[in-house]
């Protein structure tokens, strides 16, 4: 046995043990990865993700903002995961909740999900943003569009448009299209800007609440989305109130794929899109517990231009909806937090 008492002489010992052994551990490698005879390097190579190879897809994420309780929304939703994952023979189908549109389009544009059922209104700035596009849309009630309408007493007096000037006015809040994006931008079109001819103007988040603010005549008139005279009791209330002025239609909210995920396979998945209707007794339980939807139509980019348009030609509404202004007070401390989620402002203010 060698004893090496000189502590240099030792160190280098060491570290030529070192690189002989990572030397070697090289070879080794290379011998291993070395194509045998009649072998090509693109065989070796066929685990690697290619565009247009579906085979290495096992896990679909498919994301949503939660329009429900988030835990009702993951269990209304697992027919929906499992009939996807048998019909795209995927090892996983998730569900990804994001708090809001902008969080589901960054999650898109990170590749964090290969799937997003997106806003109609937030479609424009996923689509600039990712490079993700349209490819289905949902059918409630036997169509792909939806429109607001604007609701006032039947006893009103208020026939018109023109009549509102000077009224009170009530909208969802300022993130709602049908209760607030389409009746804003149809108003301005038709000569009545909101902020200066509304004697007042509130936002009261549901629909129904706005329905009975206007019939117990706490608002003259207000926005909702088409459908809404459903959340009144009875005909009796129904026959109380009035539509005056209807938006014009827009397509239901995009179901957007990445533009990483290959073409063939996003043909496959909206072939199993399709194939869910309400009318199948196979596929009807799936459609009702995700929202009652009639089934899915095939659509693409150019069915949401109009969309796109109308949003830059009224980019200063979309701009001032997405800033938030909330107050918390308690244990005589107070917490001011004004968030613009364009990225332009975000300030906070604690005492």
């Amino acid at each position: 046995m060698l004893i090496v008492k000189n502590k240099k002489i030792l160190k280098f010992l060491v570290w030529a043990a070192f690189i002989y052994m990572a030397a070697a551990a090289c070879v080794l490698h290379a011998q291993q990865a070395a194509p045998k005879a009649g072998e090509t390097i693109a065989a070796k190579a066929i685990l690697v993700s290619e565009p247009g190879d579906t085979r290495s897809i096992t896990v679909l994420k498919v994301g949503r903002i939660p329009y429900l309780d988030p835990r009702k929304m993951v269990r209304n939703y697992e027919k929906m995961m499992d009939y996807l994952k048998s019909e795209l023979q995927l090892k996983e189908v998730r569900l990804v909740l994001t708090p809001d549109y902008n969080t589901l389009t960054q999650f898109l544009k990170d590749g964090k999900i290969d799937v997003a059922w997106h806003g109609t209104f937030a479609y424009p700035k996923a689509r600039e943003t990712t490079g993700a596009k349209a490819v289905l849309t949902p059918i409630w009630s036997g169509k792909n569009s939806y429109c607001g309408i604007i609701v006032v007493r039947a006893d009103s007096g208020i026939e018109k448009l023109s009549d509102l000037k000077g009224k009170s006015f009530a909208y969802t809040d300022k993130k709602s299209a049908s209760g607030y994006f389409l009746p804003t931008i149809f108003l301005l079109e038709n000569n009545i800007d909101p902020e200066k001819d509304f004697s007042k103007v509130d936002y009261l988040k549901k629909h129904d609440n706005i329905l009975y603010n206007v019939l117990y005549k706490k608002f003259d008139a207000g926005a909702v989305y088409d459908k809404a005279f459903q959340l009144l009791k009875n005909d009796e209330e129904r026959n109380q109130l009035k539509v005056i002025a209807k938006t014009p239609e827009i397509y239901n909210e995009p179901i957007m794929v990445s533009k990483d995920l290959p073409d063939e396979f996003t043909a496959r998945l909206k072939k199993a899109f399709l194939k869910l209707k309400s009318s199948d007794t196979e596929t009807a339980e799936i459609l009702k517990d995700i929202g009652n939807i009639d089934g899915f139509t095939e659509s693409s980019d150019a069915d949401y231009e109009s969309v796109v348009k109308m949003v830059e030609k009224y980019r200063t509404v979309f701009e001032e909806a997405t800033a938030e202004v909330s107050v918390k007070t308690g244990g005589g401390s107070a917490e001011i937090t004004i968030k613009n989620e364009g990225g332009s402002c975000e300030a906070q203010l604690k005492k």
